[in-house]
């Protein structure tokens, strides 16, 4: 299971990069070097980064979650998925998915905006808290 919690991790941790990096004006998101299957397309993805639901606390949400797949590898390979951190990082796990349900329903219902990368960002979060939740007992 920390295998694939790590592969997990390294994928969000992709997606979460190239959104920030296309967010800042870094890489565009057609650029050659994300395979076309997850490049940003303009009236989809791409639109989703320039609504009010593509940051939280003034922070863009691709931001947060490198931290949040950065320190979250840091710790499951360090070691240190036990006692306070260890439980810290479950409920932080199951935090990302609250905050993504009320995401998708902005995607689907609000916005109507269909994003591929983001619900796979989603799909990722929720199979990360149970496997975090399975590896911290």
């Amino acid at each position: 299971m920390t295998i694939l919690s790590g592969a997990l991790l390294v994928v969000g941790l992709y997606i979460s990069t190239y959104f920030t990096l296309v967010y800042y004006g870094i890489l565009s998101a057609e650029s050659r070097f994300v395979p076309q299957v997850c490049r940003l397309e303009e009236r989809t993805c791409q639109t989703v980064l320039s609504t009010p639901y593509a940051r939280v606390l003034g922070l863009p949400n691709s931001l947060l979650g490198i931290l949040y797949y950065v320190s979250t590898l840091a710790i499951l390979f360090g070691g240190w998925l036990v006692g306070a951190v260890g439980l810290a990082v479950v409920v932080l796990a199951w935090f990302t998915v609250a905050l993504g349900a009320y995401l998708v329903y902005a995607l689907l219902f609000i916005i109507r905006i269909p994003c591929p990368l983001c619900l796979t960002s989603h799909v990722i979060n929720v199979v990360l808290a149970f496997l975090l939740t399975q590896l911290r007992t």
